[in-house]
């Protein structure tokens, strides 16, 4: 089970799967791209993606996910754009739910929105460690670069 359905009822589930694409995508696919509005909330069924951050002209990788990481949830959520990067690792099967779709279940059932707080405080959490992790003299040289 993935983990936005882990905290839904089995009506919710239900409702949701209505919706469900299931899909391979091969190695290295983008499946979410930073400024472009994602359609589908994705749901990684097989496989490992890697999440990543465009930082000036590098890109940070963020972390690796694997089965049961959804995706794609504070973009359509908040309406905004995506300010991360998801390219599959391996060959992967996700499940797609068009955004749209999503939506409408949402607003038929509030109850789903504690479920998306779980998940999005999942990420916000891998996002704080991340930075805690990033070592300190790049800080200082980062520092020494807007000061000088």
């Amino acid at each position: 089970m993935n983990e936005l359905y882990a905290s839904l009822s089995p009506a919710v589930r239900d409702e949701l799967s209505k919706y469900e694409e299931e899909i391979l995508v091969p190695e290295g696919t983008t499946l979410i791209s930073r400024s472009v509005a994602p359609e589908h909330v994705i749901v990684l069924q097989q496989g490992a993606v890697e999440i990543s951050v465009p930082a000036g002209d590098k890109v940070l990788p963020l972390s690796i996910a694997h089965s049961g990481k959804v995706l794609g949830l504070r973009a359509i959520i908040a309406g905004a754009l995506p300010e991360i990067e998801v390219r599959t690792v391996e060959e992967c099967k996700i499940l797609r739910i068009p955004k749209e779709s999503f939506l409408e279940v949402l607003k038929q059932h509030p109850e789903l929105y504690f479920a998306i707080s779980k998940v999005l405080s999942a990420d916000l959490n891998v996002a704080e460690r991340f930075l805690r992790d990033i070592p300190r003299s790049a800080g200082k040289e980062r520092v020494a670069c807007r000061t000088g």
